[in-house]
């Protein structure tokens, strides 16, 4: 004859709920933290694009030479004003050498003082030594050509745009894309 208890316990222990709780937090830490991470490189070469901006306000202050910007598909080149030849010179080393953008990443540059029309912007030929016009000024008494530069990349939910107004001020703005398939 078989013994029969007549505590029939048929639910989960309170170890059990705790293990499979923490599991589920652990994963969604893990989705959250993957996705998230996705944007950063962006985000980098906007702050970055931006610092350097405001660097090259800063130097035009100090030295009174005007600096300028020119931009291409692939990054973006810093030139200071000769004075003495009444010319543009690549600034070629320190922080405002040429930057190359990450070749999943989309440039897009619009003066602002113009018709707000995004700049055709030209891939370079590295083999001639082509010169790549400013589109961006810097002047001794603090103000700049107006502009907005637009980071994306399609693999991205978020772009980034770097503005300047004429009064010198940089900022950078940060937009939420829908994309399709959810994210």
């Amino acid at each position: 004859m078989a013994l029969v208890n007549g505590n029939n316990n048929s639910g989960f222990t309170l170890i059990e709920v705790i293990v499979v709780l923490l599991i589920i937090g652990l994963l969604v830490g893990v989705v959250g933290l993957s996705l998230g991470s996705r944007d950063r490189p962006l985000e980098t070469e906007a702050e970055r694009l931006a610092a350097l901006l405001r660097l090259a306000g800063q130097e035009t202050l100090l030295t009174s030479t005007p600096t300028a910007v020119g931009f291409h598909a692939e990054g973006y080149r810093f030139y200071r004003y000769d004075l003495a030849g009444g010319d543009w010179h690549l600034l070629a080393a320190g922080a405002l050498r040429p930057r190359q953008l990450d070749h999943d990443f989309i440039l897009e540059l619009r003066l602002l003082e113009e018709d707000d029309t995004p700049v055709n912007l030209p891939y370079l030929d590295y083999e001639d030594d082509q010169r790549l016009l400013p589109r961006i000024y810097f002047f001794p008494g603090g103000e700049l050509t107006p502009f907005a530069v637009t980071l994306a990349a399609d693999t991205v939910a978020r772009r980034y745009t770097v503005q300047g107004n004429l009064q010198g001020e940089i900022g950078v703005e940060i937009e939420e894309l829908r994309r399709p398939g959810g994210w």
